[in-house]
């Protein structure tokens, strides 16, 4: 009888799982988004090109985001939801994720924070969401009152690929519908010297930026 109990538990799991993937609009099933994808960065990408750097902060409904001085907690605190993690060591990667829309369609935004962050938010991903994608239940909704994203650049979703270049010129490497922007430079602290890199990828759908994504990071 304990094994028969056993297996149940595991099939109710299971069944819970499943249902924590999907989510029945009375239309058909919508897939639940919950943690950031992989855009595709690798280890021997090509030297920086970019002059200057792009985006070192951002806001989220009217609050600053500094790339790698906010902590991923502090914004959790703020924003409400839930962080999610995934990986260890050098691949572990933390999380929070928000949501909301704007004239457009929704889109979701992931700040995230890897290991050499520490407990500071390092980057982000901001894309749109697909008719049949819907947010996990651990985000955050930013309700459409309260502004949206907004970069330091003119950047933002649904730009064409001619104002992309006009904004952040040509991109160091494109790899299939991924425009990859690559920035470093060197800067003393405290008589030491570090380098200092600023990534952005633009990924596009059907000629328009479908999503945005920026790291920093600084190393010795």
């Amino acid at each position: 009888m304990n094994l028969i109990r056993l297996i149940a538990v595991v099939m109710v799991s299971a069944a819970c799982a499943c249902a924590a993937q999907t989510v029945d609009s009375g239309v058909g099933a919508k897939t639940v988004i919950w943690s950031p994808p992989d855009v595709g960065w690798w280890d021997d990408m090509p030297q920086p090109t970019i002059p200057k750097e792009m985006i070192g902060a951002l806001r989220v409904a009217n609050a600053p985001i500094v790339l790698e001085e906010t902590n991923l907690e502090d914004a959790r605190r703020r924003f409400g939801g839930t962080i999610g993690d995934r990986g260890d060591a050098g691949d572990a990667l933390g999380w929070l994720c928000l949501d909301g829309s704007d004239r457009d369609s929704s889109w979701i935004l992931w700040l995230t924070s890897s290991e050499i962050d520490g407990l500071a938010i390092g980057g982000f991903q901001w894309r749109r969401l697909s008719r049949n994608e819907t947010p996990d239940r651990r985000c955050s909704r930013i309700p459409e009152d309260k502004s949206g994203i907004d970069l330091p650049i003119a950047l933002h979703l649904g730009m064409k690929r001619n104002e992309v270049q006009k904004c952040l010129g040509r991109p160091t490497v494109i790899r299939g519908k991924t425009f990859f922007f690559c920035h470093e430079h060197h800067r003393v602290i405290r008589k030491q010297d570090f380098s200092v890199s600023n990534d952005v990828a633009i990924t596009f759908r059907n000629g328009a930026v479908w999503e945005i994504e920026a790291t920093k990071t600084t190393s010795d």
